[in-house]
């Protein structure tokens, strides 16, 4: 009720510190807003401003470094003679060296391939280790010329700071320089100084770059070689202890430097060599090493990252090495029509990942097939509908130049125009632009072209006729005729790739690995910007797969094609950096705003105790200690008037706790006593086993000694809790059908179908009655008819009989009465009406193919009905589910060895289980009754661990479950209302519990317990009939402890 105040009150307005603190808040965190806003602005400032200062840093660099290249080349190319002592070029070479330590070597090459090369061996540890040079070594000389045997020698020369030689070395060489991409490059630039495509050098294993220039008075081409990590060296001083990242790349994609980690990429295995004669070793160091092919860029199969050779193709001719021995030298730079060229006029010795045509494009020794590669077309989304290359007809379409299949499909598809490109990245660009409509090459070129250049709006077209049907799809390694002799070892080495170095490079290079993403663009967003010029030089927000990014990119360099510096930042970096500053300037803020604050304290400090009392009091609420509750006193009228409401709000709370207690217990016992009345035969059960429950309840708590000695309910509501649970221990039971639940006989199901095979029986004695008559018709003996009927007729009621006596299940089913059983079964009678009318749709369905000729007991097809959902294994269910829900076969089920139910009948029965954790798991029952679903889903669970649904052990069940179990297997002992079973006596009952508490199956210490209070008893004259109880009060015999 509500109580009347006549203190006098005040508003809460007068208490005014909550007010000031609001204030002073505010204020500072608007001047913080727009302080946060100003620094954030003023740091992306400062960082664009950074950021461009390093893009002219590194163009700088570039042009530098490039300038100087040229001059250096330049001068060389004017004071060296070929007819000139070699100490003369020694000289210079050392002082141009010696002058640019990022220069990496110097040299020329003749007409004739007379080579001359001075290497710094300080530039690359790796170098000197593979040269095998000294640590005094300091310079060496490489010279590669021709023999007076005609034959290419290489002569190596250590020399020492001092130009001092101390070693010589002679080697066999294969070397020519007028075969190489720079000497080729400078004829043709003629006079001009040229700069390759970056490759890989031969005596180090970083890539770089060559100026070279052909000074035609001399016939002789001059050369110096620069280091690409040179520029990332640059890159590495520029952000040193810096979280941007920087990668300096060229348009196509290759990344030239980067400040990032480079990630290890997995190894190819190592494997064992061929077994081989001594003849074929000789002959294979007799060819070594062999120039074979390196495509400028066909990946994820052939192709050049920085000058290393990389892919598919490549592993395997490195594994061919591996186990044959051979040597390769990589040639590349080229592209694959100057590739086969060179490879007919003899400049180069084998091509690999090559296709096998008629024309013979290819003029050399083939190998076996090495791998297959399906074609594809890379199509916009207008053209994915193609099948056939015919409906490209007017169109064009795009394709590497150099294929031999070129020819082919200009002839055979006239109104199709062919357009030659150099590389993918070509290829794609006219797409995008609209020039060409589509590009044909292998699939898995395709698909690594579409990652590699981020593009989301092409697909592959697959099994396009007549690519796939008409054109070769298997690749080889081509020698030429000098080198055939090798084709046998070849073959063999081929072979003898396994099956899990297949999958290794097919996962290595035809999936998303380290390999396939090697020293490539990084992020998509690099392709966008380099296509939108107006965004250059710009700090551009936009998402990464970092995150949320600034990224600032901007063209360098002079060479073709063009090279661009990107920046990445992630946002947070600043973002972090501006909260730093700003929690600076709060901090600051905050010396000035304790005063405040202390004040604002001070002022509310009446509300503030005020407000403590009454969380006490609503925490009682809370904990439902309604008759704890005190009014909180205060003279600010609004607290008052709280006080009153929590008051008045507690009176509420408890009576609507009450009412929905009282409605919950009454839904509970409802749905209870709705499973019982679902059959005529289980009535009783759910309302007599909390009885029992709860007396066996009562007893252990009343105990003192023994385990049970610390049991007990904390409260009524666990009381309570304990209570629901047993009347909810079998609710799983609503959603099994009654007829498997009440199944007296083994041929039950709706009703006994018992009655169907008499009438079967009752059908074929009636054929015997004509029979007879027909028999008598035909003139036999009237005697002798009449005895062979009344044998039929006994025969008959004796089978009728055993089948019925089988159907009650009350005796063990042995294997001769299985026999017989069969050879019953299996007499047959005529049908003569349609057993097809008057079906279900869903009968009609499941009827098999029926004869007019039926067997006395049927196993069908039909009989067998499917599963409509699939078991249940949530919750940490266990129970394993039979194939069918149900199986009505007449023999089956007569077949029963023991009682009447099948395997799918019990696993139906037992489901009830898992319908009742899904029920209760649902419910959202309130924490003070959070364990109903536990407790009441427990009672079929041993002690052992082998009972369902959940196969709980002794330590995972509680003294309540335990209870809960004794309970239900006594009511259902001595229940007298079970079609199955007559009820048991209760001797009987306590002998079957006796051994069940042997075999681990219940809890030995509850179970005495409930004998030694005379429990049983007590029960048994409630609710069992007297001729039931057979036991004295007081029978008490101790049985095996708890577990």
């Amino acid at each position: 009720m509500q109580r009347k105040r006549n203190k006098q009150t005040f508003s809460i307005r007068v208490t005014i510190g909550t007010l000031i603190t609001f204030v002073a808040t505010l204020t500072a965190a608007f001047a913080l807003s727009i302080h946060y806003h100003f620094i954030y602005d003023t740091l992306e400032e400062h960082q664009l401003e950074d950021f461009s200062v390093v893009a002219e840093t590194v163009t700088e660099n570039l042009r530098e470094t490039d300038e100087r290249m040229h001059n250096i080349v330049s001068l060389l190319s004017n004071v060296i003679n070929p007819s000139q002592d070699s100490h003369h070029w020694l000289t210079a070479f050392v002082s141009i060296l010696e002058a640019t330590p990022d220069l990496y070597s110097v040299y020329f090459s003749t007409l004739d391939d007379e080579f001359y090369e001075v290497l710094n061996l300080n530039i690359d540890e790796s170098m000197r280790e593979s040269m095998g040079a000294r640590l005094e070594d300091r310079w060496l000389i490489i010279t590669d010329s021709w023999s007076d045997e005609k034959q290419r020698i290489r002569k190596l020369s250590f020399l020492d700071s001092e130009l001092k030689v101390r070693k010589t070395k002679t080697l066999k060489s294969n070397y020519f320089p007028s075969a190489r991409p720079w000497y080729q490059k400078a004829l043709s630039a003629k006079g001009a100084v040229t700069k390759t495509e970056p490759y890989v050098f031969a005596q180090v294993t970083d890539s770089g770059q060559t100026y070279a220039v052909w000074n035609p008075r001399l016939n002789t081409v001059i050369g110096a070689d620069i280091l690409v990590s040179t520029l990332s060296s640059i890159l590495n001083r520029t952000f040193e202890n810096q979280i941007s990242e920087a990668y300096v790349f060229r348009q196509t994609g290759e990344l030239l430097a980067d400040t990032t980690q480079t990630i290890k990429e997995e190894r190819l295995p190592w494997l064992k060599a061929l077994p081989m004669t001594e003849a074929e070793k000789a002959l294979v160091t007799s060819f070594n090493p062999l120039r074979i092919s390196n495509q400028r860029n066909w990946a994820p199969i052939d192709y050049v990252v920085l000058g290393e050779p990389r892919g598919y193709g490549i592993d395997v001719v490195k594994m061919v090495g591996q186990m044959t021995g051979i040597e390769w030298t990589y040639v590349n730079g080229f592209e694959w029509k100057e590739m086969i060229n060179q490879f007919n006029d003899g400049k180069i010795d084998a091509l690999h990942s090559v296709q096998r045509h008629k024309d013979g494009y290819v003029k050399g020794h083939f190998s076996d097939k090495v791998f297959s590669l399906p074609f594809g077309i890379l199509v916009p989304e207008e053209f994915t509908h193609v099948q056939d290359l015919k409906e490209f007809n007017g169109g064009e379409l795009a394709i590497l130049g150099g294929w031999s299949i070129i020819p082919y499909l200009k002839k055979n598809y006239p109104s199709i125009k062919f357009v030659e490109v150099i590389d993918s990245y070509e290829a794609i660009e006219l797409i995008k632009l609209g020039k060409v409509d589509g590009f044909i090459d292998s699939t898995a070129i395709l698909e690594y072209a579409n990652n590699h250049y981020f593009t989301k709006d092409l697909s592959i077209i697959k099994n396009v006729a007549p690519l796939n049907q008409e054109f070769e799809t298997r690749y080889h390694i081509v020698l030429s005729d000098s080198y055939s002799e090798l084709i046998p070892i070849i073959n063999r080495a081929i072979a003898n790739i396994g099956q899990s170095e297949q999958n290794l490079l097919l996962e290595k290079w035809l999936g998303d690995t380290v390999a396939t993403k090697h020293r490539l663009i990084p992020h998509a967003v690099f392709y966008d910007l380099m296509n939108s010029p107006p965004e250059h030089g710009k700090l551009v927000k936009t998402e990464t797969k970092l995150g949320e990014t600034y990224v600032y990119l901007k063209p360098v360099g002079t060479s073709f094609p063009k090279e661009f510096l990107a920046i990445t930042l992630p946002v947070s970096v600043l973002q972090d950096e501006v909260v730093h500053q700003v929690l600076f300037a709060t901090g600051i803020s905050a010396l000035f705003m304790l005063p405040i604050l202390s004040l604002a304290w001070l002022s509310g400090t009446p509300i503030s105790r005020a407000i403590q009392a009454l969380k006490i009091e609503t925490r009682k609420i809370h904990s439902q200690a309604y008759s704890s509750l005190k009014p909180v006193e205060s003279r600010i009228r609004e607290i008052s008037q709280l006080s009153e409401s929590v008051e008045e709000l507690a009176e509420q709370l408890q009576t609507h706790e009450k009412q929905q207690d009282a409605l919950l217990d009454s839904i509970v016992q409802i749905i209870a006593r709705a499973i019982d009345d679902k059959s005529p035969y289980t009535a009783g059960h759910c309302n007599r086993v909390p009885v029992i429950a709860s007396m066996l309840a009562r007893a252990a708590e009343a105990e003192t000694s023994g385990s049970l000695a610390s049991f007990n309910f904390n409260n009524e509501q666990e009381k309570r809790e304990f209570q629901l649970a047993a009347w909810l221990h079998d609710c799983g039971k609503i959603t099994v059908p009654e007829h498997i639940v009440d199944k007296g006989t083994k041929l039950g199901a709706n009703y006994n179908r018992l009655h169907e095979i008499r009438m079967r029986f009752e059908v074929i004695r009636r054929d015997i009655t004509l029979t007879g008559f027909e028999k008598k018709a035909n003139g036999e003996s009237d005697n002798q008819v009449e005895l062979w009927m009344n044998e039929q007729y006994a025969r008959l009621h004796e089978e009728f009989e055993f089948i019925a006596s089988l159907n009650i299940g009350d005796k063990l089913v042995s294997e001769e009465d299985k026999t017989r059983l069969k050879q019953i079964g299996s007499q047959t009678w005529t049908r003569y009406f349609d057993d097809r009318i008057g079906l279900s749709p869903v009968e009609k369905d499941r009827l098999s193919i029926s004869h007019t000729e039926q067997t006395l007991l049927k196993d069908l097809p039909e009989h067998k009905i499917p599963r409509y959902h699939p078991p249940c294994y949530d919750f940490g269910i266990k129970m394993k589910a039979p194939e069918y829900l149900s199986d009505l076969g007449e023999v089956y089920n007569l077949s029963i060895s023991r009682g009447t139910l099948t395997a799918e009948d019990r696993y139906r029965i037992n489901e009830h289980m898992v319908s009742g954790i899904k029920m209760l798991e649902s419910l959202p029952f309130p924490d003070e009754l959070k364990q109903v679903a536990r407790l009441a889903t427990t009672h079929h669970e041993t002690l052992a661990g082998t009972g369902y649904p959940r196969q709980l052990t002794a330590d995972e069940l509680s003294t309540k479950e335990r209870i809960l179990a004794i309970a239900d297997i006594f009511e259902a002992l001595t229940a007298a209302d079970r079609p199955y079973k007559k009820a048991f006596k209760l001797s009987k009952a306590i002998a079957i519990m006796e051994d069940m508490v042997k075999n681990q199956h219940i809890d030995g210490e509850l179970f005495s317990l409930f004998i030694k209070n005379n429990l049983h008893i007590n029960y048994a004259k409630r609710f069992l009939n007297p001729d039931q109880i057979d036991v004295e009060e007081n029978t008490y015999t101790q049985v095996t402890s708890r577990c």
